[in-house]
């Protein structure tokens, strides 16, 4: 009970993050659709459901890590991850972008990169960032289609963490 209590909060959070952070190049805010799921290794997660979901494994969630390298592993339930080169858009396949310190771009229709150097987008469920500085960090990964373009509604896993 008390977790799903925690998880609730954290959810709320991230989404007002998320929505709070969605500015249009005109400075006008964009709403932004409601991430899916939001999770963290350790506030125990619901079985998968038959839509799209994503789930950091690796770091924990306000872990302790040593800087340097660090290897982000995510586990995908309901979602095909395909090579996006000459893909249409195909319900329930597409691949990852991998984010770190910043927050993941969610407008519907526009591709979900970030600045250079912050993103990544891979088919593997896992990535490495090299060279990560000590300090906390937060190390997002979202569902995409075959275009970059997020699902709808997106769906987004993000894990803080302190680099030592």
């Amino acid at each position: 009970m008390m977790a799903s209590k925690i998880r609730a909060v954290f959810i709320l959070l991230v989404e007002i993050i998320l929505i709070g952070g969605c500015v249009a190049p005109d400075g006008m805010t964009t709403p932004s659709p409601t991430p899916t799921t939001i999770h963290s290794p350790s506030i125990p997660s619901p079985a998968p459901l038959n839509s799209p979901q994503i789930f950091i494994v690796s770091p924990e969630f306000d872990a302790g890590i040593p800087a340097g390298d660090i290897t982000v592993i995510v586990e995908v339930y309901n979602f095909r991850l395909v090579e996006p080169a000459q893909q249409r858009n195909t319900p329930g396949e597409g691949h990852l972008i991998y984010y770190r310190d910043v927050v993941p771009p969610t407008v519907p229709g526009r591709p979900a990169f970030a600045a250079p150097g912050s993103y990544a987008a891979s088919t593997q469920t896992s990535y490495t960032w090299h060279n990560v500085p000590p300090d906390t960090h937060t190390f997002s990964v979202q569902l995409v289609n075959n275009d970059d373009t997020p699902l709808d509604p997106p769906v987004v896993a993000a894990n803080d963490v302190t680099a030592i």
